[in-house]
């Protein structure tokens, strides 16, 4: 791999792999693998009350159309018989009964959800629910119902057809099924950096090429709230309902269009966030994906998991200052480079300097001098090329001097970059009760509230701020505490490295970070195959991502 110049897939898998894929902590467990099929409900251990998982599902046919976003009829069925035999279906109205408090919903309670309003659904869905008594959640995009036409999957002559209203009233009717808003015309892709990438409408800030300037956040809001508004209309016209729930297209959303879509009426939003959801707040409902990959063992243990990542982190460091060149096409050839190296290790996760060794930004701000505006372009492709599931900002010591600019610039950080969450530098000698982070990562979340947060430099003092804590074995060794190895904290590996990770392996400290960007140098097999983390998502099979 040479160069990072984008490869064109069709335009609906384009945008599916480009977004399904990765969502802040978006992602399926490792472990899943090699699951086997619970023998019963019993399996797992009593689930809180009033908790349940939700499914998300897209297509169903009868065959596959060689995407991962479309399953078989047959393995929908062998689904649904594994959740009449272990689980509880339940509807959405059975979640707002239980948030009122008219009802408490059954243990090991799943809800179903179906995205894009595809006529799959009424086909080879709608018979099974019948046939199951099972309820389920339909959302539908207006644009693509109102016209009647699919949008393009990318497979020629095999590109599936909308529901249309008819069916959807039919459906509405029977009491299976909740019809709900995916959105008017937001399930589309758009530019939102200097390189051309594209992300989500609903999440991202939109770059314009001609003015060099990116979308002001009152227009991001205002879009938001008039295509949601739209589609609520179109909705009470043809089905003659009020709408109050949105799921978000891509399962991606931000601060802003959450606020947007509260303003619109939809006190429920949906996404794909993994893990259990509670009947006490349903204000934002996180989804497991379910793909055609999955057989039955694998959903079985995603079911048992609530789909939440078990996977160790295995970190790599990527350093801008030494890829960022004046000339671009230098630049991409070193971040061409890098990605294959990547790609080469195998790691799930990478901390992107943010900041230079000068100081100078490398995102669009106001508070900083800015060296480029590179850091989404490098986080973007590195999720999307080398399969790298997180990827997380990294900001010096230095940032925090200036607590004004600080607030300010992070939270342009949050606006312009498409990433998971950010790692601050400390020294080992800084009283972290005098560095006010609450108040940087308030500024990041009033934009991504998704975010995740970690320290570098120090054993993590306060586990309810900060998901990670990186150190050295050397600290590791000297505030090791008794009992079972912290879960936050990730070991970073020196340069002679086979003897501390094996060690720290053995001890259970299976988190890793390698301080390493690859300049003239090249991991050997043995920690590769140590190192490695293998890809939890299946990738698109036609190619990769934009």
């Amino acid at each position: 791999m040479n160069s990072v110049d984008d490869v064109s897939l069709p335009k609906l898998m384009l945008k599916s792999a480009r977004f399904l894929l990765l969502s802040s902590l978006f992602a399926f467990c490792s472990v899943f693998a090699n699951a086997q099929v619970p023998n019963s409900p019993l399996a797992t251990p009593e689930t809180p009350t009033n908790s349940f998982v939700a499914l998300c599902y897209h297509d169903v046919n009868n065959g596959f159309i060689g995407n991962s976003f479309s399953i078989r009829t047959k393995d929908l069925v062998e689904q649904f018989e594994y959740l009449k035999a272990h689980y509880n279906v339940i509807s959405l109205q059975d979640v707002l009964d239980a948030n009122q408090g008219k009802k408490t919903l059954p243990p090991k309670a799943v809800l179903i959800t179906v995205d894009d309003g595809l006529v799959s659904f009424y086909e080879n869905v709608y018979p099974l629910l019948k046939t199951y008594k099972f309820n389920a959640v339909f959302a539908i995009v207006g644009k693509w119902t109102e016209e009647g036409a699919a949008p393009d999957y990318g497979f020629k002559d095999s590109n599936p057809k909308m529901s249309n209203w008819k069916q959807l009233k039919e459906m509405m009717k029977s009491g299976l099924v909740e019809v709900v808003s995916h959105s008017y015309d937001l399930h589309q892709g758009q530019i939102f950096n200097p390189q051309g990438n594209q992300a989500a409408m609903a999440s991202y800030f939109k770059y314009d090429a001609a003015t060099k300037t990116y979308q002001p956040e009152e227009e991001f809001s205002a879009n938001i709230q008039a295509d949601l508004k739209k589609n609520n209309e179109v909705i009470k016209k043809h089905l003659g309902k009020d709408n109050t729930v949105v799921v978000w297209p891509y399962g991606k959303f931000n601060e802003l269009s959450s606020k947007a879509a509260i303003a619109t009426g939809h006190t429920i939003q949906m996404s794909l966030r993994p893990g259990l959801n509670y009947a006490s707040d349903i204000s934002q409902i996180g989804r497991g994906l379910v793909l055609a990959n999955m057989d039955i063992s694998k959903f079985a243990t995603a079911l048992e998991h609530a789909f939440v990542d078990k996977s160790p982190v295995r970190m790599i460091r990527v350093d801008l200052d030494s890829l960022w060149k004046k000339a671009d096409g230098e630049t991409e050839q070193g971040l061409g480079d890098l990605l294959e190296e990547t790609l080469s290790l195998g790691p799930n996760a990478a901390m992107l300097q943010a900041v230079s060794d000068s100081g100078e930004a490398y995102f669009v701000t106001s508070h900083l001098k800015v060296r480029g505006d590179y850091l989404s372009r490098a986080a973007h492709t590195i999720k999307n090329r080398a399969q790298v599931l997180y990827t997380y900002a990294h900001l010096p010591r230095s940032f925090t001097r200036d607590m004004d600019a600080a607030k300010g610039a992070i939270r342009d950080l949050a606006k312009y970059t498409d990433f998971d969450g950010i790692f601050f530098e400390v020294s080992p000698k800084d009283d972290l009760k005098k560095i006010p982070f609450a108040e940087l990562i308030a500024s990041a979340r009033s934009i991504r509230p998704q975010l995740q947060f970690g320290i570098i430099g120090q054993k993590n003092a306060d586990p309810e701020m900060f998901d990670f804590a990186v150190i050295t074995p050397q600290q590791l060794e000297k505030d090791r505490t008794p009992g079972n190895p912290d879960t936050k904290l990730i070991v970073a590996l020196p340069k002679d490295y086979k003897h501390d990770a094996s060690h720290l392996i053995a001890q259970g400290y299976v988190n890793l970070f390698f301080d390493v960007n690859f300049k003239g140098y090249t991991p050997d097999e043995d920690f590769k195959n140590l190192f490695s983390v293998l890809p939890t998502i299946p990738q698109h099979p036609r190619g990769e991502a934009k």
